[in-house]
């Protein structure tokens, strides 16, 4: 009798062990999910990052909080979630600089995509344009690569940090041009930007949401823009590619990552979710295109392919370019 309730104690411990992960499993997420984002408040990514963050909680069900750690071009808040619990509760949402602009330009980084992370998904992709005073006397492309050239030596334009894609794109132009053009790094896209309307630089390369109230007030004039097609927002407004310029063709893609051993079921899961808010024209019509973003939902692997791809693309435009992170 009681060999047989061991072995029956015994079976149905083997049994709960077995379906504990799989309850597990089904029950994710049974709590409130962190989402680090690696810069400051305000800036596209963070601001991409609340517009997704409320809907991933309602059809996951669960809060979504958004917790920012910048700093070290990105590295501070990658840290933190590369030595998270790799449970699928704390998450990085951020750009392509963090896993393909970074590796390119830093040698020294703390930390290594594959070793790391694993990819979730991506969300969306914004176009970069290249923006000047309305004051300026140039009104398309051609016209600013003759002016810049006939003031070569004494001018400059703004990047938003040593590292960034405006800094990466703007060595490129310099490069392209064949101009003497100084690089003045400033702490985010906004006061580049102000910096551009004051005359202060000549250019900068902010992103479409950042830089539209200063259109509508004709402040601006973008000469320029990243990506594949012209945007519905700007539809006169040229990409690099249609100029001849493919290698100044660097926008800015948002992707969600997990640290290295999340569950591939809560990868997954994650996927799935990030699926269905892209998938709703509501969400997309009224949160991603008013904002300049283009929808972009790619499953792990092929964010995987893409940052293999991109990453060396990037590493071939940073040699091409002279960009210096000193």
């Amino acid at each position: 009798m009681f060999r047989f309730a061991r072995s029956l104690l015994t079976g149905l411990a083997c049994a709960a062990a077995l379906a504990g992960p799989a309850g597990a499993q089904q029950a994710y997420p049974s709590k409130p999910i962190r989402i680090v984002v690696p810069y400051a408040p305000g800036g596209a990514t963070d601001l991409m990052a609340r517009v997704v963050a409320p809907r991933l909680g309602e059809i996951l069900g669960q809060p979504v909080v958004i917790d920012n750690k910048p700093g070290a071009n990105t590295a501070i808040g990658a840290d933190a979630v590369a030595k998270s619990p790799a449970d699928g509760y704390t998450l990085m949402f951020t750009n392509d600089a963090t896993f393909v602009l970074n590796p390119a330009l830093f040698s020294n980084l703390s930390y290594n995509m594959a070793r790391d992370f694993v990819p979730v998904a991506t969300v969306a992709y914004l176009n970069l344009s290249l923006t000047v005073s309305s004051a300026l006397p140039v009104n398309t492309f051609a016209e600013l690569v003759a002016w810049t050239r006939s003031k070569s030596g004494t001018i400059s334009y703004g990047s938003y940090g040593v590292g960034s894609q405006a800094h990466l794109m703007g060595e490129m132009y310099k490069k392209l041009t064949a101009t003497d053009i100084v690089h003045v790094p400033y702490k985010g896209s906004a006061p580049a930007l102000a910096d551009v309307v004051g005359g202060q630089v000549v250019f900068t390369f902010p992103g479409i949401p950042t830089v539209q109230g200063f259109l509508k007030a004709g402040k601006v004039k973008v000469l320029a823009i990243s990506g594949e097609k012209r945007s519905p927002l700007l539809p006169d407004v040229p990409t690099f590619t249609e100029l001849g310029y493919k290698d100044m063709d660097i926008g800015a893609w948002y992707a969600l990552f997990a640290p290295a051993g999340t569950p591939r079921d809560v990868v997954n899961r994650l996927n799935a979710a990030i699926g269905t808010m892209l998938n709703n024209p509501e969400f997309v019509e009224k949160q991603l295109v008013p904002s300049g973003m283009v929808p972009m939902n790619l499953s792990p692997e092929r964010v995987a392919a893409l940052m293999r791809s991109e990453g060396e693309r990037m590493a071939h435009i940073v040699r091409q370019s002279g960009a210096k992170v000193e």
